[in-house]
Formats: structure tokens, C-alpha cells, sequence
């Protein structure tokens, strides 16, 4: 009854859209029924950002190609990268004609649409290239670094909603990391195809420019054209 009174005061604390704190608070309860679901949760995910570092895939193979990871790791990374983007560019042209709690689901519709499109065109590209088992440590390497930063970022949203009303400037540090999740995409990717992909290193770099470059240069371009 105690922790229920203080996530209360919390909410009612400052005046920002109740719509948000509903979502993040669903955030935490999602995140504590993974772990539930998967009690060595953030084993699969250090294991998994590590792929690209292993010289030998013994390290992470009994962490690979788990269907109930992949599954919880795309809902609660799409629906907290959604709540971040809802909250910190709450003004997008596009939008503008919507209520806020349909903003929010047309931003979550569109987030997990893009990653569903995403793992369709990687399972189409390594499929004709009859490469199996780079798909898979590539689908998994993106799987656990997606939800590490979700983790992250969106601990960062909700210190900044219930503390700061959202009038600080912990989105300076969310754009910081989201430079460093790109980065770290990029290489760890290039790292994965390189050690794995038997294919000349001019096709790697065909499908980090075609698969990771230029779909995250339309995501940021549609995203921020619209602020």
C-alpha cells in the first residue's frame, strides 16, 4: 500500500501528460514481467552485446535464437522507444490532428512496423546469401543491444518525467547515447559479418550502407522533418 501512495504522489507531482507516466509505469511492469519470464534476463542481454567481441560463439550459442527473448525484447524496446519519442518530441507535424493517446499508439504502431520490416528484410538478404548463422548472431546482437539502450534511455525518461517535470536536460544525455547505440550497431554488425558472412568485405559494407545506414538516415529524416 506504501509503494502504491508514493507512485501516486509521484504522478501527481508535476503537471505532464498522465498519459505518459500511465505508459512508463506499464514500461517498468512489462520490464518486471520479463524477468519473471526470464529469470536470467540480463545475462542474455550482456551476452548477447558481447557477440561481437567473442572470438568463438561458445560464450552466447545456449543464449541464441531464443524465441521468448527476441518476442520480449521487440515489445518493450519498440514500446519504450516509443514513449521516449512521445515524450520528448511531443509536437510532431503529422500528428497534430490526433488526440495524445492515439499519438502515442500511431508512434508505437510505427516503431514496431519498422522492426518487423527490418527483421523481414534481414531474414530475405541472408536467406538468398544461404547464411544462417550470421543472420542469427546478427538478429541476436541487435536484439540485446536494443534492449540494453532501452533499459537505459528509458530509465533516463523516467527520472525526467516524475523528478523534472521533463524540463531538464537529461535529453541532451538521451541523444549522447543514441549516437552511441549507432555507433555501437554499426561496428558490432560489421564486426558479426566480417567474422561470419562468407562473402567479399565489399558485400559487408553493401549491407551496413543499404540495411543499417540508410534505413536509420529515413527514420531520422521522416522523425525530425516533422518536429
Amino acid at each position: 500500500m506504501k509503494r502504491i501512495v508514493i507512485i501516486g504522489e509521484l504522478i501527481l507531482k508535476y503537471d505532464i501528460q498522465g498519459v505518459i507516466k500511465f505508459s512508463l509505469l506499464i514500461a517498468l511492469l512489462l520490464i518486471a514481467f520479463i524477468y519473471v519470464l526470464i529469470p536470467n534476463w540480463f545475462n542474455y542481454i550482456k551476452i548477447l552485446v558481447l557477440i561481437p567481441l567473442q572470438k568463438f560463439q561458445w560464450q552466447s550459442e545456449k543464449y541464441n535464437e531464443n524465441s521468448v527473448f527476441r518476442l520480449s525484447s521487440l515489445f518493450s524496446s519498440t514500446f519504450i522507444f516509443s514513449i521516449v519519442i512521445f515524450s520528448y518530441l511531443p509536437e510532431l507535424k503529422w500528428l497534430e490532428n490526433y488526440s495524445k493517446t492515439s499519438n502515442l499508439f500511431i508512434i508505437f504502431g510505427c516503431v514496431i512496423g519498422l522492426f518487423i520490416l527490418k527483421l523481414i528484410i534481414d531474414y530475405l538478404y541472408f536467406y538468398l546469401h544461404k547464411a544462417k548463422k550470421a543472420m542469427h548472431l546478427i538478429v541476436d546482437y541487435q536484439y540485446g543491444l536494443n534492449q540494453l539502450f532501452a533499459i537505459i534511455i528509458g530509465s533516463i525518461t523516467l527520472v525526467d518525467v516524475f523528478f523534472f517535470g521533463l524540463t531538464s536536460d537529461l535529453y541532451l544525455l538521451a541523444k549522447v547515447l543514441l549516437a552511441i547505440y549507432l555507433f555501437l550497431r554499426f561496428s558490432g554488425n560489421a564486426i558479426i559479418l566480417a567474422n561470419n558472412f562468407g562473402y567479399p568485405i565489399l558485400t559487408v559494407i553493401v549491407y551496413l550502407c543499404t540495411f543499417e545506414i540508410a534505413l536509420i538516415m529515413i527514420f531520422m529524416k521522416i522523425l525530425f522533418n516533422n518536429i
